[in-house]
């Protein structure tokens, strides 16, 4: 058996129609990561055992991503020397009804249904066995790994029979379920006819049971009924008038915020033309000026301040000047007192000399002294006022910014109030700068006044524009409200016409009631089902055959029973004899398969490893030369690095697909089995393939690049 032709389209990564064509040996499929060499497998394992038709997730999700038809699959095989062509279509929608499964033998067509019954005849290998022998798909050997073979044994305990045995099995369960549904409707009709037997010598006392239950229900079930229609018209009345208090309660809401909305709207248009009147008569010189009036304001009484500063420290330096000028005019006139006295004792001196000496000597000593601190007594000369002119352009300029104040508070309506001295106002006193605050404050006062209102009624009219969104026509708000203020006297009156609306049962007495009428329907229900129940009876009840006639074919069931039930003892008893033998190939099949695992160990492992064993569960243990003993195979132990793992299990494979190979040698599809593998084990695990596909055809893909030599076949994808 091997593959001749598959072609794709819509099939994962192959979205346009793709043709492959495989060799009787070996064919190598090279190719990088994601390049399609999963999916060429998967595709030829759907060929083979997916139905078109399944709606399953993962075959939908096979199709290419935005492919408008869906994905098909043609596959080519030679089987048992003949050739077979298997064709697939699965759609993207309802693949129930529109999937195809074509099937061309032996010039002779099969489609549906009997396309799939006729190659599961012509294949007869289980999808289990082939993943569990001759199929490797990506990360597969790492899953036998982690099982430690147990998956694969159980898949051989359930499937290991060969063909032509299955084939037999198939047959006489066939053949048994066959003849188990002709006992059970031979069984089914004896019971009957027993059944008719016992019925007619009680038929007429079931008849007049059932005309007598029947009269009971009649009576019951139109008491129940009048009972009914009068608890659902007092829940119909109850739900009305909780209906229509609710309806009430809502247009209430509704007529209350539209009257909210009316009078704020009112309120805000009152508040409004109050504001507007108030700026117009008590702030109409304001409205005059400028935006930055404020600002000029105060930067002009910075400027005052800063002014009558600089004039105020020029002043106190001018006052100091005078005060050392006046002290110098003072020692000058000291000195001149010196030396008038020194000149006058020493005048006087002359005389004295006559009347005393001493009073001489001492007036003139006296005299010579006053003249001599006189004489040394330096004064210096005053130098003329520099700071005049400056403290007039002070001055001035303090003035000037007065003038500009006094004129910017005119503007607003706040003067200063000004006392003159001599005819001439003073303007830098301690008394006009109080009386300028008290202006300048009285100005800031009426300003913010005057900004508030400017602020409320934009505020006001922002509130009145949001109204006017929510309500853009008033006079249709009106009119609704009117509208609703009509539907709520109408509601008012209907509930007050409302025999419930007087009586006002509790809700806790409402609720029971509907539960009683729940549980009345309920019983109704039953009355009437146990009525037509009764009557259907009654109908069915008939007149039977003669008891002679019911005995006679009773005695003919019973024998036609007796060998049905012979011929299925038969049966099981054969089934039962070759299951025994089923049991046997298995305990003959690891005597088989040791000797091919140990074939190809020791090419796979470089010739590390060359003895395994199978225990009676399949376990597999292969000897270990540095520990000098057998080790089972497992994934948790320590032993066995992940690239011997891959190794030991696919020998283990190989040897699985040479054993259960009968006619029909399966070919060997391999995604990535060395991915663990070195270079060297590598190339030899190829040379394995290369002898085995002598014999077998094998698929093999990967993405490692090939070693030189003269291959076959090679695709690269």
């Amino acid at each position: 058996m091997r593959f001749l032709t598959l072609a794709l389209e819509g099939y994962g990564r192959f979205r346009e129609h793709t043709v492959f064509e495989f060799d009787a040996g070996l064919n190598c499929f090279v190719g990088a990561n994601e390049s399609g060499k999963s999916t060429l497998l998967a595709a030829l394992m759907d060929a083979l055992y997916t139905l078109p038709t399944s709606s399953a997730q993962a075959v939908r999700a096979r199709t290419s991503w935005g492919h408008p038809r869906g994905w098909t699959l043609e596959l080519e095989l030679e089987l048992r020397g003949e050739r077979v062509r298997i064709r697939k279509f699965h759609p993207v929608d309802d693949p129930r009804r529109r999937g195809e499964f074509t099937l061309i033998y032996n010039e002779r067509v099969w489609s549906g249904e009997a396309a799939r019954a006729q190659w599961e005849t012509l294949w007869r290998t289980p999808e289990a066995v082939y993943r569990a022998t001759a199929c490797v798909a990506q990360r597969a050997l790492a899953r036998l790994e982690k099982d430690a073979l147990q998956s694969l044994q159980q898949q051989l305990r359930a499937s290991a029979l060969s063909a032509d045995l299955n084939r037999i099995l198939d047959t006489l369960q066939k053949e048994r379920r066959r003849l188990r549904n002709q006992l059970e409707v031979a069984q089914s009709r004896l019971r009957d006819h027993e059944q008719r037997l016992q019925a007619t010598q009680q038929i007429e006392q079931q008849r007049r049971t059932l005309r007598e239950r029947l009269r009971h229900l009649q009576q019951e079930t139109e008491a129940l009924r009048a009972q009914l229609v009068q608890d659902e018209r007092l829940l119909e009345n109850w739900r009305t008038l909780q209906h229509q208090r609710t309806t009430l309660e809502r247009l209430r809401r509704e007529a209350d915020t539209y009257q909210r909305h009316l009078e704020q709207l009112e309120h805000i248009e009152r508040r409004t033309r109050a504001l507007e009147a108030e700026l117009q008569r008590e702030y109409a010189e304001w409205v005059r000026l400028p935006a930055d009036h404020k600002e000029q304001v105060d930067s002009a009484w910075v400027r005052y301040q800063e002014s009558v500063r600089r004039l105020n420290i020029l002043e106190q330096e001018a006052r100091e000047q005078q005060r050392v000028h006046q002290a110098r005019i003072g020692r000058r006139k000291a000195r001149l007192s010196y030396t008038v006295l020194g000149l006058a004792l020493c005048a006087a001196s002359v005389p004295l000399w006559g009347v005393a000496a001493w009073l001489g000597a001492t007036a003139l000593i006296l005299g010579v002294l006053a003249l001599a601190i006189a004489l040394f007594w330096r004064t210096h000369t005053p130098a003329p006022d520099a700071g005049a002119p400056l403290r007039e352009h002070t001055r001035h300029e303090a003035h000037a910014a007065w003038q500009q104040l006094d004129a910017l508070l005119q503007q607003a309506g706040c003067t200063v109030e000004t006392h003159p001295v001599n005819g001439t106002p003073s303007a830098h006193t301690h008394d006009s700068l109080q009386r300028l605050q008290r202006a300048l404050q009285n100005y800031s006062e009426r300003w913010h006044a005057f900004q508030e209102r400017r602020a409320q009624l934009e505020q006001l009219r922002h509130q009145s524009d949001a109204l006017h969104q929510l309500m853009p026509d008033p006079k249709a708000l009106r009119d609704r409200q009117r509208e609703l203020a009509v539907q709520i006297v109408g509601l008012e009156e209907q509930i007050q016409r409302n025999p419930l609306a007087h009586s006002e049962p509790s809700e806790h007495d409402l609720l029971r009631l509907d539960d009683c009428v729940q549980q009345a329907r309920q019983q109704l229900d039953a009355l009437d089902a146990e009525r037509l129940r009764c009557e259907g009876a009654l109908h069915a009840l008939q007149t039977h055959d003669p008891l002679e006639a019911l005995v006679v074919q009773h005695a003919s069931l019973q024998q036609h029973v007796g060998q049905l039930q012979h011929r299925l003892r038969v049966l099981e008893t054969a089934e039962a004899l070759l299951q025994a033998a089923n049991t046997r190939y298995l305990s003959d099949l690891s005597p088989r398969l040791k000797p091919r695992i140990e074939q190809h160990l020791p090419v796979l492992t470089l010739g590390r490893y060359t003895q395994a064993d199978l225990g009676d569960d399949l376990s597999l243990q292969v000897y270990h030369p540095e520990r000098a003993e057998m080790l089972p195979v497992r994934e948790d132990s320590i032993v066995w690095s992940a690239g011997v793992l891959d190794q030991l299990f696919f020998a283990c494979r190989l040897g699985l697909a040479d054993a259960l190979a009968d006619d029909l040698r399966l070919p060997l599809l391999l995604d990535e089995p060395f991915v663990h593998a070195d270079e060297e084990r590598y190339y030899a695990a190829l040379e394995l393939l290369t002898r085995v596909a002598q014999q077998t055809q094998v698929l093999l893909f990967t993405c490692r690049p090939l070693p030189e030599g003269a291959w076959r076949h090679v695709v690269k994808l």
